[in-house]
């Protein structure tokens, strides 16, 4: 039996989603609590949100349900990767140019026809820059993504242990000595995630170090019958978006998260100190907060991603989220590490630290083992295991 899960509101399932103005600024809210700290700058996802709002009519900002996938389609999984400079609110769209050049070398070099999008994950930028590529082109964007929230690694994204290979991978971008956007696969093929992650280090300098990704083809059928697969998390988090977008004081705030059933833990905070520890081409560090009810520090060690969370005598690692919404101007807005948190003055900031549970097929076999690899290795040196393990 399939392991893909369904959004917790079953019934809409089989409902074509289509996305008015404030749908996008609900969703973009939604996308930065579900985050876990990363998936790209909140203000860079509001840079999307503002160039779909302007170049793309409402009729056309449609999420198909997996289940309407049809043997016709063929999707592939689309987005930016770059260096965290290399990715401003300025420089966000012309990844979808990229993005667009590689699928079109993809559909000329294999004979495919491409019409469909999977997101790569549920975070600020890759997720809202899947639905500016799809909406701006005329594909299909399938709601769906690798993994409910944002991950620092392929290897956790659920595409990867799906029987339909993650090459071709293709990569596009601009090249020095070349005139306009270059695309081309990846060669030799990767035969898995982290092969391909290794294989894109290595090409990635070519692009200046920010390009377009495809990978992770598959038909309509391929899509529908995946064993791992996260359906219905934008419309899942579109509407927790919009409570607490809605909600006029921080009680009240609180009081709606802990409502909600995608919701493990809330901690009143303020933040005390970061503590960076740069390596190229990742946002690493420790978050230091002061709980203010018990007095006790409250730590997240990050590699882009919330990953790994000490409270008192209390751990909570990945898959599980852990977000953070800050209070700046009087409102409570989800800014995470791609947001440069110390340049924006928040040290002594309230905020509410969110532990987030998150869809259950992440905490089983070989996909809970690829965030227990992440967390095992530098800059977490965190041998297990992976807890709390409620899940939704």
């Amino acid at each position: 039996m399939p392991l893909y899960m369904k959004g917790l509101d079953s019934k809409n399932d089989q409902i074509q989603a289509y996305f008015s103005d404030e749908d996008l600024w609900d969703l973009l809210f939604g996308l930065g609590m579900g985050a876990s700290g990363g998936g790209g700058g909140y203000t860079i996802g509001q840079a999307l949100v503002n160039a779909i709002i302007r170049e793309i009519p409402p009729y056309r900002r449609v999420l198909t349900p997996v289940s309407q996938a049809l043997a016709s389609d063929f999707a592939v999984m689309a987005g930016g990767i770059g260096a965290p400079s290399a990715i401003t609110p300025s420089t966000i769209t012309i990844f979808a140019e990229y993005a667009m050049a590689a699928i079109n070398a993809y559909r000329k070099d294999k004979g495919v026809n491409i019409n469909a999008l999977v997101p790569v994950e549920a975070g600020p930028v890759n997720a809202l820059l899947a639905l500016y590529l799809g909406w701006k082109y005329g594909l299909k964007v399938f709601d769906c993504d690798g993994a409910g929230r944002a991950v620092p690694s392929l290897t956790n994204l659920v595409f990867g242990y799906n029987s339909y290979p993650i090459a071709p991978l293709y990569l596009a971008g601009v090249k020095s000595g070349h005139p306009g956007i270059v695309a081309g696969e990846v060669l030799p093929p990767p035969r898995d995630a982290a092969a391909a992650e290794a294989a894109i280090r290595d090409n990635l300098g070519q692009y200046g170090n920010a390009a377009g990704l495809v990978c992770w083809g598959q038909t309509g059928e391929q899509l529908r019958n995946s064993p791992y697969l996260i359906a219905d998390q934008f419309n899942v988090l579109r509407d927790l978006g919009s409570k607490l977008r809605n909600a006029i004081s921080v009680p009240e705030t609180i009081y709606i998260l802990r409502q909600s059933p995608l919701v493990d833990n809330v901690y009143v905070t303020r933040l005390e100190a970061i503590q960076t520890d740069p390596r190229p081409g990742y946002d690493d560090g420790m978050l230091v907060f002061k709980d203010l009810n018990t007095s006790e520090q409250l730590k997240i060690k990050y590699e882009n991603e919330n990953m790994l969370m000490q409270a008192g005598n209390k751990i909570v690692t990945a898959p599980n989220g852990i977000s953070m919404l800050f209070q700046i101007s009087g409102g409570l807005v989800p800014l995470n590490n791609g947001d440069d948190l110390q340049q924006k003055g928040l040290i002594g900031a309230f905020a509410l630290v969110v532990v987030l549970k998150e869809r259950c097929v992440l905490y089983q076999g070989e996909v809970a083992g690829s965030f227990l690899n992440v967390l095992k290795a530098d800059p977490f040196d965190y041998d297990g295991p992976i807890q709390p393990t409620d899940c939704v």
